[in-house]
């Protein structure tokens, strides 16, 4: 592992973690794990601040993030403490909000204030993937033209996981009864399908914003070289590990120049 403190960049020196046995379990057995988990929280304050800086103020994707951002660190939190489903529900969380912002940027600014009426508790977001799927392949907005089929074949899966965990189904499909106890401790099957997911669920997000926002983040990088320099370190890290957010940050380092 590098000399960057996981306490730190996790916000865990600030809570009654700093001292808590079964994340220093997890560190242990899952090193490499924890590097990409660090690189994942660079990603997300690259992207979603550049967002939030360049789209305008109160803008859904921009707010949002102010409410998601915790969510994502919530979930490290349970994971590496062996709340596993609970971490798995934050995921979800998270998710959705980011899903949010995208679906109700469409209607940021319009006599409608159909985000406005969302927030105050008066309007409904799409509850069903499929319908959200079809909002978005409606648009007339899309930087890059996808259908309905690829947008569906890049956000159900994870979402349907998701929302299976959340509601506890599936636990048999991955085996994950069998090492567990009543007392939350690291459980290696349990924390590497949450990794997956967790990485899986930040890539279809980069997916979306590379459809919808890859204008907004040009720009801020083409005046940031140092987040730019940030984010090459980054894309470095983990394309492989997340193809749509590799794609997205090549999209932005080769344009800005």
């Amino acid at each position: 592992m590098s000399d960057r403190n996981p306490f730190f960049v996790f916000d865990w020196l600030f809570s009654d973690a700093s001292n808590d046995a079964a994340r220093r379990f997890a560190l242990l057995n899952r090193p490499k794990e924890t590097e990409v988990l660090m690189d994942l929280m660079d990603a997300d304050s690259l992207v979603h601040y550049s967002l939030w800086e360049e789209l305008p103020k109160s803008h859904p994707v921009g707010e949002l993030w102010l409410e998601s951002q915790p969510g994502l660190l919530a979930t490290i939190y349970l994971a590496y403490g062996g709340f596993f489903r609970q971490a798995l529900i934050v995921l979800r969380s998270w998710f959705e909000d980011a899903l949010h912002g995208v679906y109700f940027s469409e209607h940021y600014g319009q006599p409608t204030e159909k985000y406005e009426q969302w927030r105050k508790g008066r309007r409904e977001a799409p509850v069903k993937i499929h319908d959200f799927v079809k909002s978005l392949a409606s648009r007339t907005d899309k930087v890059i033209q996808v259908d309905e089929t690829t947008l569906r074949n890049h956000l159900e899966p994870i979402y349907d996981f998701l929302s299976e965990q959340t509601h506890g189904q599936g636990l048999d499909v991955y085996e994950l009864q069998a090492e567990r106890d009543n007392v939350p401790r690291f459980l290696p099957k349990s924390f590497d399908l949450w990794f997956e997911k967790t990485l899986a669920a930040f890539d279809e997000v980069c997916f979306l914003y590379q459809v919808f926002f890859p204008q907004p983040l040009i720009s801020y990088f083409k005046e940031a070289p140092g987040d730019a320099s940030r984010l090459q370190q980054v894309q470095t890290s983990l394309s492989k590990l997340m193809p749509s957010f590799g794609k997205l940050a090549e999209v932005i380092l080769n344009t800005r120049c």
